[in-house]
């Protein structure tokens, strides 16, 4: 069975899903294209515009890490639409949907809303689009997986997981997190859980599978991870089963009062043992590491100059120092809230450099220390959050990494480096994420609190040894041991294309229409969007928007840059070709 007559497919209709379809409009409201495009919007899961991550049927436990004052300040609404006689209402940005106060207190301690909340949002705006498209004949929403994506001589032929074929003259694919070919250690506990009958997961999402009867009181619960989804999982492993947590007056800290039904003890464990950082309390202590204008056009300048010769970049040796030269002023700012220092602003910055090249190794006074346990560094990294404690290097540093990321993000969407630049770009801009990426301090608190409840044991978090046993998982470090009957993954896989096991994108290796940037990383793609082939062939109707285009693109985990550049430039490319 083939369905015809549709022009452009959006496979994936989360976020980007939404922003592509949204883009498109906006741009055919003022171009003079001979025909409007029909649509098909496939989307595996049930809440369209939202998509699985932002599901608004999650658990309210699973927060999302953005809070409610970068949301309303960076994710505007949609104008209204008119397109020869077709009209699409205006949808509010996230501030007039909240309601979000004009005048925000900046001493109030900021607001993470639940990921479903935030779901509810893009569900309801892709809903306010489609309909008046469906209404219209001109879009169908699909719930389905697509299998495979093939050229032909006037387009696209999509087959989807039951088989059904779609004839389109492009397709774009704004698909997020893909499935991977599992570890050899998680291959290794699947088979042992297999065989002893014992609880893994593997997927650290949803959060809300762990919400069930088979975990008890009595349940020991191992999480393999120290990052931001174990952070989910603890809140589901604990508030999720009627625990609570209060706040202590005047102390920035939690208190953390367990339910007859939630488990006694869990277990964090990660390669390197380091917690992740807090993002500061409120707007105030943000703006503490707001470079000034003059730094961050200094830092916009230096990036430019950069992509202006990529064939002359071999490394990410030019953003480093660009980015030490703005933290170095930055922690200077700072003067009596930072940690003492005598370096001229020279130095600090060369310092700065050496941090983020080598952050394990480099030992210095400026510092917040590796070799201390990790429940101090918590609380040390929430009290900087908080104001009370002297700022370290490294917490500034990673602050100022948010704001450079965001220049990044905005300005600089798409780069021409060869392969070795760019794995060494998102080689260094991952590893800034357990700072510029850190959760809300109320995780961090709570986490302070297992510890100091006895729940969350720390003892093994440092890369321990871990031993399958008919009862669970020995894991052992430094002469204590104990036997996780329930293992947990909370690592989320970098998107690296190789690695992704979905059937769409091993046909699209199979048939040679992508070339992957490197096997650390994702695809190459022009800057509207399209997939380069293996052979460099740039003129395919397939384009891809997301988190798989790492490679070509920076900023495909950020949910505000979905309705950035990207999609625009995509939906330019779009109209270009309808002209031809």
């Amino acid at each position: 069975m083939t369905k015809k007559n549709q022009s452009i497919a959006i496979v994936g209709i989360g976020p980007r899903g939404l922003a592509a379809l949204e883009a498109l409009f906006l741009a055919l409201q003022d171009a003079a294209v001979p025909k409007i495009p029909k649509l098909l919007l496939f989307e595996a899961s049930a809440h369209f515009g939202a998509g699985q991550i932002w599901s608004p049927e999650q658990v309210a436990t699973n927060l999302s890490n953005i809070h409610e004052r970068h949301l309303a300040n960076g994710l505007a609404g949609r104008p209204e639409i008119r397109l020869d006689g077709l009209y699409i209402p205006a949808f509010q940005s996230y501030r007039e949907w909240i309601n979000y106060p004009e005048n925000h207190n900046p001493q109030e301690k900021d607001h993470f809303p639940s990921r479903s909340k935030i779901g509810a949002y893009l569900n309801a705006r892709l809903e306010s689009i489609a309909r008046v498209l469906a209404d219209a004949g001109l879009a169908e929403c699909l719930q389905k997986a697509i299998a495979s994506v093939e050229t032909t001589a006037t387009g696209c032929l999509l087959t989807d997981a039951e088989g059904t074929q779609y004839e389109v003259a492009e397709t774009v694919l704004t698909i997020g997190h893909q499935p991977v070919y599992d570890s050899d250690q998680l291959q290794s506990w699947e088979a042992h859980a297999r065989e002893h009958e014992l609880l893994l997961y593997k997927d650290p999402y949803p959060v809300g599978a762990l919400e069930t009867e088979a975990i008890t009181p009595e349940t020991l619960v191992a999480m393999r991870g120290f990052g931001l989804s174990m952070v989910d999982q603890m809140r589901a492993l604990t508030l999720g089963f009627g625990g609570s947590f209060t706040e202590i007056p005047d102390a920035d800290r939690f208190q953390y009062a367990a339910s007859e039904q939630a488990p006694k003890t869990l277990i964090a464990f990660s390669l390197d043992g380091l917690p992740p950082a807090p993002k500061p309390k409120n707007a105030k202590i943000d703006g503490w590491f707001e470079p000034s204008a003059e730094s961050m056009l200094r830092f916009k300048t230096q990036i430019e100059e950069a992509n202006q010769h990529p064939d002359q970049i071999n490394d990410a040796s030019f953003l480093i120092e660009a980015l030490g030269e703005m933290t170095a002023s930055v922690y200077l700012n700072l003067k009596t809230k930072a940690r003492p220092t005598t370096l001229d602003k020279h130095e600090l910055a060369k310092l700065t450099e050496s941090l983020i090249r080598q952050p394990k190794k480099l030992q210095h006074e400026l510092l917040l220390s590796h070799d201390i346990p990790a429940i101090e560094a918590l609380n040390a990294l929430l009290d900087m959050a908080c104001g009370r404690e002297k700022i370290s290097l490294d917490y500034c540093l990673g602050q100022v990494w948010r704001y450079a990321l965001g220049i990044l993000y905005h300005e600089f969407t798409h780069f021409d480096f060869g392969d070795a630049a760019m794995v060494d770009m998102v080689k260094y801009i991952e590893a800034s994420k357990r700072y510029s990426y850190g959760p809300p301090i109320a995780s961090v608190q709570q986490l302070i609190a297992l510890v100091e409840a006895g729940v969350l044991q720390l003892d093994f978090v440092d890369n321990p040894q871990i031993e399958e046993v008919p009862s669970g998982w020995k894991v052992y470090k430094n002469g204590k041991s104990v036997t996780a009957d329930v293992m947990v993954n909370s690592v989320v896989d970098p998107p690296q294309l190789l690695k992704v096991s979905s059937p769409l994108i091993q046909n699209l290796i199979a048939d040679k229409k992508v070339s992957p940037v490197n096997y650390k990383l994702g695809l190459h793609t022009l800057e509207d969007g399209r997939i380069i082939s293996k052979a460099g062939n740039t003129h395919q109707p397939i384009a891809l928007l997301g988190r798989l285009a790492k490679g070509s693109v920076i900023g495909v985990d950020d949910l505000i840059e979905c309705f950035g550049k990207p999609a625009n430039k995509w939906a330019a490319g779009v109209l270009s070709r309808m002209r031809d």
